[in-house]
């Protein structure tokens, strides 16, 4: 039974690192600019707001936080069609 319970959670994992990946490259390379430009929203710990905030001032985000949050918006299309 041990090893079943080992088995799912690797599994899950395997299947959803991509997409999760590439949101923790997001994460890393757009913090500076989420504290500059979405300081309210990220003291609220609300990520939809952080993310909406985000989006709305990408034109402002340094070249690293575009790359990865580009990286992210084209692994999400990969996870839906492999649904």
């Amino acid at each position: 039974m041990t090893r079943n319970m080992m088995i799912w959670p690797t599994a899950a994992l395997l299947f959803s690192s991509a997409p999760a990946l590439a949101q923790e490259d997001v994460r890393v390379a757009c913090m500076p600019d989420i504290r500059t430009y979405c300081a309210a929203e990220l003291a609220s710990f609300d990520r939809d707001k952080i993310r909406a905030c985000l989006i709305d001032n990408i034109k402002k985000t340094s070249p690293a936080c575009q790359a990865a949050a580009k990286a992210r918006r084209d692994a999400e299309p990969a996870k839906k069609e492999g649904e």
